[in-house]
């Protein structure tokens, strides 16, 4: 266990941050050391007894970590429930336009901030945001969470993209 990293680490995730697998370097996606610290097979169990013996469970989730309370499994957190409709939104967008979906995920793609401005605008869209406390426009409230919180990126050519947290968190809601 490297304790500069470790240090990283923690300032990440207990800011509600999500670490990546990969990271953007430039234009092109790089290895993480902060994830490639926590997935390795060595530390992950001190890690897991670090964050458990300060009341949190280290999850992973796909190609991803993050923080949970321990006990607050079963609640949908403000939070959760923020990102969880804003993806739902920008599917929804994607798919009102018949755009292929996979555009969220490719380094190459991504929804630029014209299409998201334009998904914002739509009644229905600021109906849902406006019932999940998400009052600011789309644009703004996807830098609010998905950006800071590192569930997306924005690329070389200006378009979001999801990080492999947010693709691991899209995953997860076509599964439900």
């Amino acid at each position: 266990m490297r304790q500069d990293i470790s240090r990283k680490i923690y300032r990440e995730l207990i800011n509600g941050n999500i670490i990546n697998k990969q990271i953007l370097d430039g234009s092109l996606l790089a290895p993480n050391p902060l994830f490639d610290e926590l997935a390795s097979e060595q530390n992950r169990t001190v890690y897991d007894h670090l964050y458990e013996s300060i009341g949190y469970e280290l999850k992973q989730l796909g190609d991803s970590f993050f923080l949970n309370e321990i006990g607050k499994d079963d609640v949908l957190s403000d939070v959760a429930m923020k990102l969880q409709t804003l993806l739902v939104v920008l599917v929804r967008g994607v798919s009102d336009r018949h755009l292929y979906t996979g555009i969220l995920t490719d380094l190459r793609g991504g929804l630029s901030r014209q299409q998201i401005d334009e998904m914002g605008d739509e009644e229905e869209n600021q109906q849902i945001l406006a019932a999940v406390g998400l009052k600011k426009r789309l644009i703004t409230e996807v830098e609010n969470v998905l950006i800071t919180r590192q569930l997306a990126f924005w690329n070389g050519q200006d378009n979001l993209v999801l990080t492999n947290g947010g693709k691991a968190f899209l995953d997860h809601l076509h599964g439900m």
